[in-house]
């Protein structure tokens, strides 16, 4: 077992005393590949956890430049699961791997694997499913992706994260909730937030005030 998976499984199981028992019946769902068994565990995470599904977990340290305080253990305990499922899929499989899961997946599915991508192994391989998110139609599932995510800006190309920036105004998500958004805010960006107040007050349309930080910021 990798160290990131053993850190993952050990942490779930001090919080959850049924999760050896729970892991050791995944792995033998394993071999030779990840198949409908994990699936079916994957999405079956709420259930067996039961009141605890959704209460925070603080991070160890070995996690705390990666975690958030808002993951929840039904989040830390689909992340040991990929990283399980992981170590049973050819390298360059991976991504799309990861990225059929979280298509699969029903909306909280989808939001415990983008919260917590950047545990993942070279995470800049995920990229797609990050975009794949901001492509979603979900609220939560877009905000799970933007707001309070290091991901982000560690790892989107310049287009796509202005886009991201751009849809979060769209959608109402506070830009505040983009983490480094303010060492990634380009030129291309103040221009792109510039245009988009333009024709707001063209059409007679409030600003939204998430335009104007972005455009004076470092002015």
């Amino acid at each position: 077992m990798s160290d990131r998976a053993q850190a993952l499984t050990s942490l779930v199981a001090e919080r959850w005393p049924d999760a050896p028992a729970f892991f050791e019946r995944v792995r033998s769902e394993l071999s030779p590949a990840p198949g409908v068994g994990f699936r079916a565990a994957f999405a079956s995470g709420p259930r067996r956890l039961g009141a605890a599904a959704q209460s925070p977990v603080l991070a160890p340290g070995s996690f705390s430049e990666l975690a958030r305080p808002h993951w929840s253990l039904t989040d830390y305990t689909r992340a040991a699961l990929i990283a399980l499922a992981l170590e049973h899929v050819p390298l360059a499989e991976q991504p799309a791997f990861v990225l059929q899961l979280f298509e699969a997946g029903e909306s909280g599915e989808q939001v415990s694997v983008l919260r917590t991508l950047s545990l993942l192994p070279s995470p800049d391989r995920f990229v797609e499913v990050g975009l794949q998110a901001c492509r979603a139609n979900a609220l939560d599932v877009f905000v799970a992706m933007v707001a309070e995510n290091s991901f982000l800006a560690f790892h989107f190309p310049p287009l796509n994260f202005n886009q991201a920036v751009m849809k979060a105004i769209f959608q109402g998500v506070s830009v505040r909730r983009i983490e480094g958004l303010e060492a990634r805010i380009t030129p291309e960006l103040r221009r792109m937030a510039a245009g988009y107040a333009s024709e707001r007050r063209a059409a007679g349309r409030p600003v939204p005030a998430d335009v104007d930080y972005i455009t004076q910021y470092g002015a």
